[in-house]
């Protein structure tokens, strides 16, 4: 956060921040998720912040779990900063369910572009 709040991140540490304070995890137990209010400072820090807007979707995603999920102002202030991105407004919504570029982007790197994996023939 020392260098979101000073301005000095990029794409990747934007990346990170989402996958650590996100309300959804890829893996592992519900109850590993950043707790609610640190989240909620997270959304706080990032709003205005551009580059940040996925991060903001994905730390302020409503999950249905009142443990999980932030306080309604901080989904309002994300929902404000995120208004004119439907897409990632519908992550804040829970409307959406994870992609395969974001399993691609957390499990491993994607081949380059026209580079094709073909699997070997089972005989």
């Amino acid at each position: 956060m020392k260098r979101v709040k000073a301005k000095d991140a990029g794409a990747s540490e934007y990346w990170c921040l989402s996958r650590l304070g996100a309300r959804q995890l890829f893996y592992g137990p519900n109850n590993l998720v950043v707790f609610p209010g640190t989240a909620s400072r997270w959304v706080d820090a990032l709003v205005g912040i551009k580059g940040a807007e996925e991060a903001i979707a994905a730390i302020a995603q409503h999950t249905g779990d009142v443990s999980r999920d932030l306080p309604a102002a901080t989904l309002n202030l994300a929902r404000k900063a995120l208004a004119e991105k439907p897409d990632l407004l519908a992550i804040v919504e829970g409307d959406v369910e994870r992609d395969l570029g974001s399993l691609g982007r957390v499990f491993g790197e994607e081949l380059p572009e026209g580079l094709l994996f073909i699997p070997a023939s089972v005989s």
